[in-house]
């Protein structure tokens, strides 16, 4: 019988903002947050230090949202995922900064490798926050771990910045430790030994639990759940009727169970897609195929990086009024050039494409994937094209996304996202 595992999971606060107060340190103790794509968010942003002042110039807000937000800024109501708009009304003084992912992944990258140096599997979970399995390094007991956890903030004090602080959360399953790390922010430390399960698991409401999200739990207080130890003592058999599979989970999560397995493996992703809201509406079908195009050489040259070819494609569209429409095509033989992502992509949306109607949003998405056998392309025909494409890869994969761009897309510009699982210069 094994014995049992000790996690840790770690998560930075209020990553983005944070780093760039660590970064600049005019924007320590200011409320700032961090718009979605890069220098979208404001055309011109000069901050000047005036004694003790910070003035920002010219702040015209376009089509962005907030992705990180300062701890002061929280403090005055701006939250993740606020039009910046709606921040910059409710908080006039409020500085948004154009987001920086090459800035943010050098900390994530710092991050996974000071667990790495005492973990015995690190799994990352987002660009902020990791499990790791720190039950040999802590010597199998929880006084360890806590000594283990120490030196792990200390680390990343030291490699980061003070700015830069993280929670920690320590227990015997990735459920309880990630509960854990966020019970108590800013720069938390909370363990939670297996005897103490069950008593913090019924001191934190329902929505605080991974996996419990506003519909679960809308669905759970229609059933009269409406804590933890009323889910606690709700049957099992109830739970899997109403929520099927799902239902265990629930009832696990209620008596503080989960897994404890943390894999270093990185797991083939399902679908491959990338979508973005532009500066202002596409009114044509000439910039709409522009766009597609750029979109769809994204995805297919991730695809390739990783080995895959699609036998699905997915293609949508989202107008000014939020409406929006989309389709979907199966393949006989799989694809991954951007040409062909393109051609189909176009004929799933133009049947029902009103252009003049304002596109605020277009997308790709690319399914059904299925490991290419040998070099790309090897699914027909040699083509001189196919040829160029291999050699453009190669040059991707030695100096990095976006060092190369068809002609046609040339006067197309699309911002770096800052958040999610990765950045799109590492895809």
């Amino acid at each position: 019988m094994r014995s049992e595992k000790i996690i840790l999971h770690i998560d930075f606060n209020s990553f983005f903002a944070s780093v760039e107060q660590q970064a600049n340190p005019f924007l320590r103790g200011k409320a700032i947050a961090v718009a979605g794509k890069g220098k979208e968010a404001i055309d011109v942003h000069s901050i000047e230090k005036k004694g003790a002042r910070v003035r920002v110039d010219n702040l015209p807000y376009m089509r962005s949202v907030i992705t990180t937000a300062s701890r002061e800024a929280k403090a005055q109501g701006i939250k993740t995922a606020m039009a910046t708009w709606e921040a910059r009304r409710i908080l006039p003084s409020l500085l948004i900064i154009p987001g920086d992912p090459r800035k943010y992944s050098e900390i994530t990258s710092r991050m996974m490798t000071i667990l790495r140096s005492y973990a015995d599997a690190v799994e990352q979970f987002s660009a902020d926050e990791a499990f790791a399995d720190i039950t040999c390094a802590s010597g199998g007991d929880y006084l360890g771990a806590t000594l283990l956890g120490e030196r792990i903030r200390a680390d990343i004090k030291r490699e980061c910045g003070a700015y830069c602080t993280a929670s920690i959360g320590i227990s015997n399953n990735r459920l309880l430790s990630k509960l854990a790390s966020e019970s108590f922010k800013p720069n938390g430390f909370t363990v939670v030994p297996p005897e103490d399960a069950l008593a913090f698991t019924a001191s934190r409401p329902l929505q605080d639990f991974c996996g419990i999200g506003p519909r679960i739990v809308k669905r759970l207080e229609s059933l009269g759940v409406t804590s933890i130890e009323t889910l606690r003592s709700f049957p099992l058999s109830r739970l899997t009727h109403e929520f099927k599979s799902y239902g265990q989970f629930l009832f696990d999560a209620a008596h503080g169970r989960g897994s404890d397995l943390v894999s270093d493996d990185v797991r083939d992703p399902k679908s491959v897609g990338h979508s973005y809201t532009f500066p202002s509406n596409l009114l044509s079908h000439a910039e709409v195929r522009k766009n597609l195009l750029f979109l769809a050489d994204r995805v297919a040259s991730r695809m390739r990086k990783h080995g895959f070819a699609s036998t699905h494609l997915t293609a949508y569209v989202r107008y000014e009024d939020f409406s929006g429409t989309g389709a979907t095509k199966k393949f006989k033989e799989p694809i991954c050039d951007g040409l062909e992502i393109l051609e189909n992509a176009l004929k799933l949306l133009s049947p029902t494409i009103e252009v003049d109607r304002g596109i605020r949003l277009l997308g790709v998405t690319a399914s059904g994937l299925t490991k290419l056998q040998g070099s790309f392309p090897l699914l027909h025909k040699e083509s001189q094209t196919r040829k160029a494409l291999r050699s453009l890869d190669k040059i991707t994969a030695r100096y990095g996304s976006g060092t190369w761009q068809r002609a046609s897309t040339l006067s197309t510009e699309f911002k770096e996202r800052v958040s999610g699982w990765h950045y799109d210069h590492e895809a």
